[in-house]
């Protein structure tokens, strides 16, 4: 059960994250120059959104303008694999605990 759910929660994150990143680039938002719109409408976006511009993958030009560095991406997606798998241990570890607790 777990996961499956971690499995749904990946793929929502890597949509959204994949999003992101290609409304960026199709708009040439790759140098400060050239920062453009972005307002994802969806939660989860937002989300992503959020701790992409923490990292530096996407920086806030001005309020609702944002530009991809095309540097920091590949560090950030690595980053994001360690928490999903990360967060999937810590899944398999507590359906292994509620295994151990049921006997």
């Amino acid at each position: 059960m777990a996961n499956l759910a971690t499995r749904a929660a990946d793929r929502l994150v890597t949509r959204a994250q994949t999003g992101i990143v290609e409304r960026l680039r199709a708009a040439g938002a790759i140098t400060p120059q050239h920062a453009a719109a972005l307002s994802p409408a969806r939660r989860g976006e937002r989300r992503v959104l959020e701790r992409m511009v923490k990292f530096g993958a996407v920086v806030a030009a001005r309020e609702g303008h944002y530009w991809l560095d095309e540097r920091a991406l590949p560090h950030f997606r690595k980053e994001e694999l360690a928490r999903l798998l990360g967060a999937l241990a810590v899944a398999g570890f507590a359906a292994a605990g509620a295994i151990a607790m049921g006997r």
